[in-house]
């Protein structure tokens, strides 16, 4: 842990026990519920904690810490849109004050400007039939409403979007007749209100996405450890992480995708009030929520406008990446689909790496915008994508295509291969179910036999039903045999490593499982590395993350 995770922990360890004696129920959530799962620990490059909680259960606590102030430690506080009126932002914290992270957005109410465990608040959906459409679409704009600091509707389509603003603007001038806190507590009444054990669905207080979770994951709890304390989380964790993360979540990220929060001022030595305290005396808060407010009203007016150019840059970038891979093809002399038949992966990926870049940066995938190559070049490298045991990327850019026209037969076939490496996927990290995995290996697609996909679920079978020295053996010698068709992947490796464990024989374990964690990402074989072999590969990268922040 680093010196800001130092205090993260210590304030989770702090509101884990605050909830445990008084009989409050939350669920780890977020990098810290996937850091836990996967190597118990905290990710190299968190920076907060997440953690969901049903809305009764936020009830009991505020109740709990509004009657009985004195229940929490001295430089630790919550922050809520219930209890100040210039915290206008509908996640709720737990913030340790004898730190200070501060962002813009949060500097003007100044309650929660330190090292902070961030309460996604979920709130029970009405089903289809008793007016769930309504209910988000109310949702939406009573978020956009309380937070005046940023704007939040970015993922209302724009078709929806002169009904979303009509919303808005009534909710605003509603306020500006009779007062913020009078409206406020009448929607509240109007939304909060659906029973509990109606719902199937449960919507997270949180205004940047529209995010939904079935009840289910939040019905029981489970303990997962993290850094040597156990915490409770969604006894389904694998089923949430897959659906806040994508198909990879197994996967530990590596450098854009290690997502970190850019605070203008981070010091973990000063009370944040250090600062505070010398710009609030020269603002007057009441003025500038009023501003903020004005400046609201302009941002949802301009949305669209900026939405149309948006989606028109958008088309123009996907038009340059196009000729950009045909001039590249062409002055090289490249047969595409050679190169996919000689397996030249690495050259694939090269050429088509200025599209990734832009197909999934912020505003094409907030807008669900495609960058149209064509389905001859699709064709190529979703397939290289799904060869090289990476389908969710190539299932990615299916869904956005679909998203946005018709599909040909080829990228739907192709389709039909993602969803069959994800079948595996589920059956083995999320629901361990060896009957599924055998049922969807009986599967077969023409020209997608040797699948590294289905190579690692056999081996993940085999795995399963070993259990003498004899088995283990034979798993080494299937392994191999699929290790010279694929000699650098490290997921396979690790099945090798394991057995040799399982016999006894402790240094070829090591040796595999050295040439395992420097072939893969996949952050249950780096657990598994550790555990067996005491090579700490997270703590390599933690060394590695620190060292560019330095």
């Amino acid at each position: 842990m680093n010196e800001m995770q130092e205090s993260l922990f210590k304030i989770l360890v702090e509101f884990d026990d605050i909830c445990s004696e008084h009989g409050i129920e939350y669920f780890l959530a977020g990098g810290a519920a996937l850091g836990a799962l996967r190597n118990q620990r905290f990710l190299p490059w968190d920076d907060d904690l997440d953690i969901i909680m049903v809305r009764d259960e936020w009830n009991k606590l505020l109740k709990l810490i509004n009657e009985n102030p004195e229940i929490l430690p001295e430089d630790s506080r919550i922050a809520c849109i219930e209890n100040d009126k210039y915290y206008r932002n509908p996640i709720a914290r737990y913030v340790d004050s004898s730190t200070t992270l501060m962002f813009i957005s949060e500097a003007i109410a100044a309650k929660s400007c330190g090292n902070q465990i961030e309460i996604f608040i979920t709130d029970p959906l009405p089903n289809v039939e008793e007016g769930q459409e309504e209910h988000i679409k109310q949702m939406q704009a009573f978020l956009e409403v309380i937070s005046p600091h940023y704007f939040v509707s970015q993922n209302v389509p724009i078709e929806d979007y002169e009904e979303h603003q009509q919303l808005v603007f009534k909710y605003l001038d509603e306020i500006e007749k009779r007062g913020f806190d009078e409206v406020i507590q009448e929607l509240y009444e109007k939304l909060y209100s659906c029973p509990m054990e109606k719902a199937d669905l449960f919507r997270i207080r949180w205004g940047i996405r529209i995010s939904l979770h079935k009840s289910s994951y939040y019905s029981k709890q489970r303990y997962v450890e993290l850094e040597g304390h156990k915490f409770p989380t969604s006894h389904i964790l694998e089923h949430a992480l897959r659906y806040n993360y994508g198909d990879s979540w197994m996967y530990v990220p590596e450098g854009d995708n290690q997502v970190s929060h850019n605070p203008f001022i981070s010091d973990q030595n000063h009370p944040f009030e250090d600062f505070s305290k010398i710009y609030l005396k020269h603002i007057d808060q009441e003025k500038i929520i009023k501003a903020y407010e004005g400046n609201k009203r302009n941002s949802v007016d301009l949305w669209k406008y900026k939405k149309y150019l948006d989606i028109d840059r958008n088309k123009i970038r996907g038009l340059i990446d196009k000729k950009n891979i045909e001039k590249t093809v062409e002055l090289n002399d490249y047969d595409l689909d050679q190169l996919l038949k000689d397996e030249e992966f690495e050259l694939i990926d090269d050429i088509f790496k200025d599209y990734y870049t832009h197909q999934f940066y912020a505003v094409p995938k907030r807008y669900s915008s495609l960058h149209d190559l064509g389905d001859d070049l699709f064709k190529v490298t979703v397939e290289s994508k799904i060869r090289q045991g990476t389908y969710f990327t190539g299932r990615k850019v299916l869904d956005i295509i679909e998203y946005n026209r018709p599909m040909s037969d080829e990228l739907q076939y192709l389709k039909d291969v993602c969803e069959y490496c994800r079948t595996l996927s589920v059956a083995i990290y999320d629901d361990f179910d060896v009957d599924k995995v055998e049922e969807t290996l009986k599967k077969t697609f023409d020209g997608f036999e040797n699948l590294i996909d289905t190579y690692r679920a056999r081996l993940w079978l085999l795995a399963k039903k070993s259990n003498n020295d004899d088995d283990y053996r034979n798993l080494i010698a299937e392994a191999n045999r699929m290790l010279s068709e694929y000699p650098e992947d490290g997921e396979i490796m690790a099945c090798i490593a394991g057995a040799y464990y399982l016999l006894g024989d402790q240094d070829k374990s090591c040796e595999m499982y050295r040439k395992a964690v420097d072939c893969s990402r996949n952050g249950f074989v780096w657990q598994f590395a550790k555990k067996h072999a005491g090579i700490d590969k997270m703590n390599e990268e933690e060394i590695y993350v620190n060292s560019l922040s330095q």
